[in-house]
């Protein structure tokens, strides 16, 4: 079967003018139903594919990709819901609208387990019918295919997270052996006092040095300055090549600006020798060194020490120093240069490991932008369909005269639709949450009850609730939107699942530990302790509907409170009629 990315499914801004369609039935009277319903389309104009069996209808499906698949439940030997489980087998994607002959509910909850996105009735199907379920069927697939990519974003996110903190551990050890080595080179040149000043010196500049071209300025010029040397220049290992980095002096420019470099492979070369063998390298007088490659643009050169920069058993680069006058390079010089490339070695893996810290701080940024950027296109995008929807829901219930069955259809739709808007604009919280910084200040609570019931006077009256509020509400801190969205969905699940009629109590009790703790009581069924521990955990895959539908908002409260420096919390002994007791925690003002 020919699949198209998550990508790909998520163009929500193109409108829906053009769908394939395939229908797999045997049925010829309800074969010309769908064809005339297909030509009566006013909506979209279907491309029809036709299949009048089960085999006939798989084959189709494996070489091609169709918006939406009426099936027949009656596949000869083999039903409508034995196909929906052969192709999730085969890894299919498919967006099913199964036909009964009658009505039967527990055929139905078996198609919506097999992965049926409605099912219809034959003998009731007609052209308007059979758009407006093909059209919440194909809302329902990208709703579906928007929170698998958003929870992709997410784990992309989670991944990021984690790489960034693997570096900063690096980064941590890293600086540990760095400061065991600089203890150890302070050590070993307490015995000569010019070389430990001068070495301390070096190191201090080098360690404040922000960028690796800067670092490899100052490692030549404080090093020939310091000790007075003729010539200085750093190399580093860049695959099959020493790549010289710096160098002092109009000589070190040139080299620098000409790319000079020099193959690992090359027989005489003392700083490939130091590079190779990871030892340094000293020649008190290169004239009876036959090894030692010359210079034209150094012909002064008489002695010269190549040191390897190493980090551990890896080496870096070398740093070679030349001198003017034959034996003024020794086994003195060549213990300092040692101790210094250590330092120079942690140095430059640590700017490396910065830049690299750098680097995944930016993608995460990046990455955060475009989570935010998608959350905001996809309410944007999705608010004006879905109120389409719901309008004309409402307006059909209204004006239409539809049997009661027909008019239950509409009002799953109503709900459905309304839900969908629910978690648009809890998207849209969440992504201004994370966005967003704040200053907490002291809060109002007894008028932003207030603002909550009056917000909720629909809710609250639907359902016949009765709201008793406490009297004692200790000042807190915190953000007032942010408050007044947390208690409201707190209310409004207290009010949709909790008893019949709902009866809420809220409240709020100062801590010991400098916190407020407010809360909300139902008199709904309670949660397992199972049920609790996943209650606020963003995108679980829940196996009750009756969690699965806190989800959502009670991830946002989470994260809200959390932002606002508390915690969130439930409590239940799951005996019906006692409810759950929903809390947050703020600082105490």
């Amino acid at each position: 079967m020919i699949h198209s990315t998550i990508e790909k499914d998520l163009d929500f801004a193109k409108p829906i003018t053009q769908l394939n369609a395939m229908v797999i039935t045997a049925d010829k009277h309800i074969q010309a139903v769908i064809k005339r319903a297909f030509n009566e389309a006013t909506s979209a104009q279907f491309n029809a594919a036709w299949a009048t069996t089960y085999n006939a209808g798989m084959n189709k499906l494996a070489d091609h990709h169709y918006d939406i698949c009426l099936i027949d439940y009656y596949l000869g030997l083999q039903t409508g819901i034995d196909l929906l489980h052969d192709a999730d087998r085969n890894g299919w994607q498919i967006s099913a609208i199964l036909l009964f002959d009658t009505m039967d509910q527990q055929l139905f909850h078996e198609a919506e387990q097999a992965g049926a996105l409605d099912c219809l009735v034959k003998e009731q199907i007609g052209p308007q019918l059979l758009e407006r379920s093909i059209r919440w069927a194909t809302a329902r697939r990208h709703e579906q295919v928007m929170c698998a990519h958003y929870a992709d974003l997410e784990q992309r996110f989670l991944e990021q997270a984690a790489e960034l903190t693997q570096l900063k551990s690096i980064s941590e050890d890293e600086l540990t052996r760095r400061q065991e080595l600089e203890r150890h080179v302070d050590e070993s040149l307490s015995r000569r006092a010019r070389q430990v000043q001068t070495s301390t010196e070096i190191a201090q500049k080098i360690a404040h040095t922000p960028k690796l071209d800067e670092l490899f300025r100052q490692i030549v010029n404080l090093v020939q300055q310091q000790f007075g040397y003729y010539h200085a220049h750093v190399y580093t290992v860049e695959g099959d090549y020493l790549v010289m980095q710096e160098g002092t002096g109009n000589v070190g420019q040139m080299m620098k600006i000409v790319n000079h470099k020099i193959p690992l492979s090359t027989p005489k070369s003392l700083i490939v020798r130091a590079a190779k063998t990871g030892q340094p390298v000293l020649i008190a007088d290169v004239t009876q060194e036959p090894s030692w490659l010359p210079n034209s643009l150094l012909p002064e050169t008489k002695a010269e020490i190549a040191v390897p920069i190493k980090l551990g058993e890896v080496v870096l680069g070398v740093l070679d120093v030349q001198n003017d006058t034959v034996g003024s390079l020794d086994a003195e010089d060549q213990i300092l240069l040692m101790g210094l490339c250590g330092q120079i070695a942690v140095a430059i893996n640590n700017r490396r490991l910065e830049d690299r810290r750098e680097e995944a701080e930016e993608n995460q940024r990046k990455l955060i932008q475009e989570l935010d950027a998608f959350a905001h296109t996809i309410g944007y995008t999705l608010r004006d369909p879905v109120s389409l929807i719901i309008g004309y829901t409402e307006l059909l219930k209204a004006q239409a005269g539809l049997p009661d069955n027909l008019q239950e259809y509409l009002n799953a739709i109503a709900r459905n639709g309304l839900k969908m808007s629910h978690i648009i604009d809890e998207l849209q919280v969440l992504t201004g949450v994370r966005r967003a910084r704040i200053v907490p200040k002291p809060l109002s609570m007894l008028r932003i009850v207030a603002e909550v019931q009056q917000r909720l006077a629909h809710l609250i009256q639907e359902y016949e609730a009765k709201i008793v509020i406490s009297e004692y509400w200790p000042t807190a801190l915190g953000h007032k939107p942010w408050v007044e969205e947390v208690l409201a969905y707190y209310l409004s699940n207290a009010i949709k699942y909790g008893g019949q009629p709902p009866r809420v109590h809220i409240g709020a009790t100062a801590q010991s530990d400098g916190m407020v703790r407010f809360w909300v009581r139902d008199n709904g069924p309670g949660f397992t302790p199972d049920e609790q521990a996943q209650l606020f955990t963003e995108f679980a895959h829940l196996s009750q509907r009756r969690v699965t539908e806190y989800s959502l908002g009670l991830s946002i409260v989470k994260r809200i409170v959390t932002k606002l420096g508390g915690q969130v919390g439930v409590e239940s002994d799951v005996i019906p009629g006692e409810g759950s007791i929903f809390t947050f925690t703020l600082p105490r003002a």
